[in-house]
Order: C-alpha cells, then structure tokens, then sequence
C-alpha cells in the first residue's frame, strides 16, 4: 500500500529523475556557495574515490550530480533545495554538519544507510526551508536536537529505527503544521510532549521508556 510518506518519497524521486534527464538547458546554474558546501560533504564522505564521486568540481551541481535537486524560479534559483541519498547508497561516518550551510534545503533524505553513525547535528537547526526530514534506519546516536524541532516549516519527520537517547524536545509541540512524525524503534525515554497526541501509538513504539498518550501513562 502507498502511504502518503511513500508517495512523497515516490513524487521527489521522480523529480530528481526529470532533472537529471531533461536537457541541460533546462537547468539552473548552481550556486558557487552551495557547490563548496557539498564538496565539503563529499570529502567527508570519502572524497573524489567515494560514494559521492561523481560531485565533481569541474561540473554543474545542479545539472550533472546525483541525488540533488536546485530550485528553478525567484530566490531559489540555482540554489539547492532537495538531497535525496539512495536508501543502503553505503554512505559511512557522522552526518556532516555542512548540510546546516543549504539555506534553501526544503526537503532531506539520508537513511537506511547502517554505517551512518553519530549524532544529529545541531547545525540542521539552521534549515528554516526544511519541511522534510528522513534519517530513519541509519546508526545514530545521542539526542534528537530542539534545534530541529523548532523549525516552522517542518511538516514530516521520519528519526525511527536508529539509537537515539533521551526525550522528545518539547519545542516540537508549537509545530502546528507537522503531518507525520515517526522516532519509533530508539531508545528515547520521558513523556511525549502533547502536541505529539495526534499521531498513533506505532510513530513511538520501541523505545527505552517513552510515555504518555498514546503510550501507557507516565508514572
């Protein structure tokens, strides 16, 4: 069955598709600021022999790389708003905080690759476009950052099936726009702040010791 995280996962692969086999006329030249900021998340995913080799200095960011997507009309214009790693792409080590440094990231995937380890960076805080996020089924660690759950424009977050400790920030409950959350299969532990009621009992399970509706009572 399609759910609706499916579909959307499903719609912006196929736009990163038409991207990439669209003539080249069609594409905006990328931003110098943003090409340096994924260069720098290139080397530290294994530099110009690694997964990312195709991130080449001598091309166009927006037109010839893989798995990014730039934004065609007004101040997006060249800029990049989409990254949206292949699931099990065998991406290893920490998520670079560079990713903070895209001020027109709107929409970010890098999961369900095991080697990814680390902590969320805070610097994702950054991200005031960010409306999609999904790290699930990666290697991480550590607490899930308020600065990322304190963006305004978040409407779906996919954190589960990771190693991620602590509570829930409670800055997550002033999002009134957020359609789908999902932190199940951690180890986060504290009551589910009450904004999160809306969402069923499988977008908490698995956990250390979560509680509150629509898990068992805090004690």
């Amino acid at each position: 069955m399609l759910t609706p995280l499916k579909f959307t996962i499903l719609f912006y692969t196929s736009l990163i598709f038409f991207h990439i086999f669209s003539h080249a006329t069609d594409f905006p030249p990328c931003n110098p600021q943003d090409k340096a900021v994924l260069l720098k998340v290139r080397d530290h995913f294994g530099g110009t022999t690694g997964r990312l080799s195709d991130w080449d200095n001598t091309t166009d960011c927006c037109s010839d790389w893989s798995f990014v997507g730039c934004g065609t009309t007004g101040k997006s214009y060249g800029r990049i708003d989409t990254v949206t790693f292949s699931r099990s792409w065998g991406l290893s080590g920490s998520i670079p905080s560079d990713f903070g440094d895209l001020p027109y990231l709107s929409f970010f995937i890098l999961a369900d690759n095991i080697n990814v380890t680390g902590s969320l960076p805070k610097s994702l805080g950054k991200l005031k476009r960010l409306y999609h996020i999904e790290m699930d089924s990666n290697s991480l660690i550590g607490p899930i950052p308020k600065e990322l759950l304190q963006l305004k424009s978040l409407k779906e977050v996919d954190l589960s099936n990771n190693k991620l400790s602590g509570p829930i920030p409670p800055a997550v409950s002033s999002l009134s726009s957020l359609t789908q959350f999902n932190v199940s299969n951690n180890q986060l532990c504290g009551p589910i702040p009450s904004g999160l009621k809306k969402f069923g009992k499988t977008s908490f399970d698995n956990n250390k010791c979560l509680c509150g509706p629509p898990l068992t009572p805090c004690k």
